[in-house]
C-alpha cells in the first residue's frame, strides 16, 4: 500500500500527507486528485483519503491538522469543494464525529459498499479558491 502511496505521489495522481511527532510518523492521509468515488470523480473533487493517526496519537488534533492541510493544497490547485470518505463501522466513531465538526457534510447519496463495509462521503466547500487572486479583498 505504502509502494502504491508513493508511486502514485510521484506521477502526481495523489498527495501522501504525513504527521511527524517525536520523529516519527504517527500519522497520515492522502489527496486522490481523482477519486475512486464516481460523483467525486466526476465533478473534479478531490477526495482525502486513507486517513490514519496511531491510536496513542488519537485526540491531539493531528487528524485535524491534516485534514486542514490537504484542504489548503486542494485550495492551492483551485479546487473550490473537497471529499472525504468514513467507514461506518463503530471503530470510526472518531471520524465520524471528527469530519462534520470540520464543516463536512453527507452528499447525499446516502451509505455506498466498499470492500471494507459501508462508507458514508461527505464534502466541503473550500473558500478563497485561489490564494493568489487578491481582486476579492
Amino acid at each position: 500500500m505504502y509502494e502504491r502511496f508513493w508511486l502514485e505521489h510521484q506521477l502526481g495522481k495523489r498527495v501522501t500527507l504525513v504527521a511527524i511527532a517525536e520523529q516519527e510518523a504517527v500519522g497520515y492521509t492522502n489527496i486522490l486528485w481523482q477519486s475512486d468515488y464516481r460523483p467525486f470523480r466526476e465533478q473534479g473533487i478531490p477526495e482525502i483519503n486513507s486517513m490514519h493517526v496511531i491510536d496513542e496519537y488519537q485526540q491531539q488534533g493531528i487528524g485535524t491538522a491534516l485534514i486542514k492541510e490537504a484542504e489548503r493544497i486542494a485550495t492551492a490547485h483551485d479546487k473550490t469543494k473537497i471529499g472525504i470518505g468514513v467507514d461506518l463501522n463503530p471503530k470510526d466513531t472518531p471520524a465520524q464525529r471528527l469530519y462534520p465538526k470540520l464543516g463536512y457534510e453527507p452528499d447525499g447519496r446516502g451509505p455506498q459498499p466498499s470492500p471494507w463495509g459501508d462508507v458514508l462521503f461527505l464534502t466541503k466547500p473550500l473558500t478563497n479558491s485561489n490564494p493568489h487572486d487578491t481582486t476579492a479583498a
